[in-house]
């Protein structure tokens, strides 16, 4: 995975403002998703969101921070936490590998009123997971 200089820059950004290190990010539009261990995650936060609120206002961005987790399919679950996911699945086809994310009864719009955070989710699978595609059902 190769970073380009404004994501090393948000990187840095975040390293001074909270102490932690993030292991990846995504810049879309006035948001920024950064990609963190689960003990780094509570450092970025801060207390009573500190740190978070230092660098939204330092960066002038939206800040979402996502848990990195050793296994594609924990993450995809944790990082679509505004949905109930009854479960997801990882199968390969054609040499990609796509993530099936099957949801509850009614969550499926919920979700689609999301779809800039899902396209987030999706670049940080790929970059991350090797994950080419994320299917909803």
């Amino acid at each position: 995975m190769r970073l380009t200089s404004d994501e090393i820059f948000y990187l840095n950004a975040l390293n001074s403002a909270s102490g932690a290190n993030a292991r990846d990010c995504v810049i879309q539009g006035k948001v920024i998703a950064f990609l963190l261990k689960k003990k780094e995650l509570g450092k970025a936060i801060g207390k009573d969101a500190t740190a978070v609120k230092k660098l939204r206002q330092t960066l002038r961005l939206n800040v979402e921070l996502l848990e990195y987790t050793e296994n594609a399919e924990e993450f995809i679950k944790k990082a679509l936490y505004t949905v109930k996911v009854k479960g997801v699945q990882i199968s390969e086809k054609n040499d990609k590998k796509i993530a099936s994310v099957s949801l509850e009864p009614g969550e499926k719009r919920t979700l689609l009123n999301g779809m800039a955070r899902l396209k987030r989710i999706k670049a940080l699978a790929q970059r991350n997971y090797n994950i080419d595609d994320i299917k909803i059902h």
